[in-house]
């Protein structure tokens, strides 16, 4: 099974190293961390996998007749466009591509370029970060995939899918209802990543202030509003679960959208804080705290753009 990774991040980078064990698996990377994987392989320092180093090949674009059973997508949503010209030759018609990317919409660029048939949806759950130049560092905790196709027709894909990653020491669950799932993540990263990102705090210290602690509850509900509406019967207790582990591991969470804010890079704010308002408007629900983060943050957002 020839798997591609775009591209050896913290996620990709974990979970591509793993499947490498029981697969062929091909990484997309650039610059120093580019060159280290192709000097020295990718070493994974893990608290759910233990430590190894992943000797499989990389590239900053695939190589010429290089053609992908399965393409893992999990770029960031600023990167999308150039991501898919690069993964672009190397998807025939029996390709799968699994998105992992946070927030809303890749499913649909990813459609829209390749064939909606082709793109299964899925969330990443995963403590990880790219620590130096060739390192990934998993931290322990949850650390799972869950996916799902679209539709009945893309049975077969998810099946296939399914026997790859039994097949590896990946935790993983096949949803019945990806979509539920997807919104039930950004309930929880809307919150995580919006409130580090527009205190420019740690988690710890949003959650241990009374105020935005308040404020970080009230986002919860409110993009559980949003998501209530959009999803049948979306799971009731979303709000009291996720106020619970935000509230239980708040000293360990960390926000990638913060992480980029601070070093000055764009933000999947119009994924994530913003995809939320968007809906709510479409649906008529009233999301103001997302509007405020998306509208704050779009000012920084744009500056690192250009």
């Amino acid at each position: 099974m020839n798997i591609l990774i775009m591209a050896a991040g913290a996620v990709g980078g974990y979970f591509g190293s793993v499947l490498s064990k029981t697969n062929e698996v091909t990484f997309i990377a650039r610059g120093a961390h580019l060159e280290k994987i192709q000097e020295c392989g990718l070493s994974v320092r893990s608290a759910t996998s233990g430590d190894f180093v992943c000797e499989s090949k990389a590239y900053e674009t695939p190589p010429p007749g290089y053609k992908a059973d399965l393409i893992i997508f999990c770029v960031k949503e600023y990167q999308n466009q150039k991501a898919c010209q690069v993964i672009a030759n190397s998807v025939t018609n029996d390709t799968t591509i699994l998105t992992l990317q946070n927030g809303l919409g890749s499913g649909d660029i990813l459609g829209r370029e390749f064939g909606n048939e082709k793109i299964l949806l899925g969330a990443a759950y995963i403590e990880a970060s790219k620590s130096d130049p060739g390192l990934i560092v998993e931290h322990g905790g949850v650390c799972r995939i869950t996916f799902g196709g679209q539709n009945e027709e893309q049975t077969e894909r998810v099946q296939i899918l399914e026997q790859i990653f039994k097949a590896s020491p990946i935790n993983f669950t096949v949803s019945k209802n990806i979509n539920d799932d997807l919104w039930q993540k950004l309930v929880f990263i809307s919150a995580l990543s919006g409130m580090t990102c527009i205190t420019r705090s740690s988690f710890s210290e949003v959650m241990t202030n009374p105020d935005t602690r308040d404020i970080t509850k009230d986002l919860v509900k409110e993009t559980a509003s949003v998501a209530s509406e959009l999803i049948p019967n979306f799971s009731k207790d979303t709000v009291s679960n996720v106020i619970e582990y935000l509230e239980t591991h708040k000293n360990d969470l960390v926000s990638s959208m913060h992480q980029d804010l601070l070093a000055g890079n764009p933000m999947e704010i119009d994924a994530i804080n913003g995809a939320v308002s968007r809906e709510g408007k479409n649906l008529g629900i009233p999301t103001p705290i997302n509007d405020m983060i998306a509208s704050c943050l779009s000012l920084q957002d744009s500056r690192a753009r250009n």
